[in-house]
């Protein structure tokens, strides 16, 4: 004797919880970046929960899922018997993280100088992008500019239409952030900005060969330009002035 399967209910997505813009954990992730990335906190700092999660009024349990997710992707350390510290700036830290960016944005111009060659229209975003930045260079947001400088080069590795590629990339964008961030501390940002319309002119131009050299420029040879330890010892300095004044 075959029974009849009782009709399956029909999917109702209106009784699912609406989707919101950021967790409380991602504020709290963009709040100790931001903070990095202006000085405010400096690299190799010790980052204690009970204060993180005071300034920003919020519970612990946020800060500590923030810490940990901040941990998984290098911004900062966890160090036995001494708690929480970001991540250090040194030479050799910078270059390792700087190389295997650049063989993945080279990888990511590659297939979108491809792409674009078919259809030019995909480098609309890009060219979004960089709109903005130059408004947050008039008004002189450094810290927009970084931003914005992330969201560029995240960009350029998602047009490539390669997933991989996209997944490798992300976890080094909140390192990028912080780096990007101190380097307007130290370098003009209007000059910053204009990096990226050359970066655009040659995807433009399809020019595989000129892009790879404008992104060892770009990437490599700017960032050398700047000594980042030395940048963080005289702000360290200066907080240590003003601590004492």
């Amino acid at each position: 004797m075959s029974t009849a399967k009782a009709p399956r209910p029909k999917r109702n997505f209106s009784s699912l919880a609406p989707l919101t813009t950021k967790t409380l954990v991602d504020q709290v992730v963009d709040a100790i970046v931001e903070a990095t990335a202006k000085g405010i906190f400096l690299p190799g700092d010790r980052i204690v929960e009970a204060e993180v999660a005071r300034s920003l009024n919020v519970s612990r349990i946020p800060v500590r899922e923030a810490l940990r997710l901040l941990e998984s992707q290098g911004v900062v350390v966890s160090e036995r018997y001494r708690g929480m510290r970001l991540m250090s700036v040194n030479i050799d830290r910078l270059e390792k993280t700087l190389k295997v960016r650049l063989a993945l944005e080279k990888l990511a111009g590659a297939e979108v100088i491809a792409r674009a060659m078919a259809d030019p229209a995909i480098l609309a975003p890009l060219e979004d992008i960089v709109t903005q930045m130059h408004a947050a260079a008039d008004a002189g947001d450094g810290f927009l500019v970084a931003s914005l400088d992330t969201a560029f080069h995240l960009c350029l590795c998602e047009l490539s239409d390669n997933d991989t590629l996209v997944r490798t990339w992300k976890p080094l964008s909140r390192q990028l952030t912080i780096i990007f961030g101190l380097s307007t501390l130290k370098k003009d940002i209007k000059a910053i900005v204009a990096e990226h319309d050359d970066v655009i002119d040659a995807l433009r131009k399809g020019d595989r060969s000129a892009f790879d050299k404008l992104m060892e420029v770009h990437i490599l040879e700017y960032s050398r330009a700047v000594d980042y330890e030395k940048l963080v010892e005289q702000l360290r300095m200066l907080e240590h002035r003003d601590n004492t004044d």
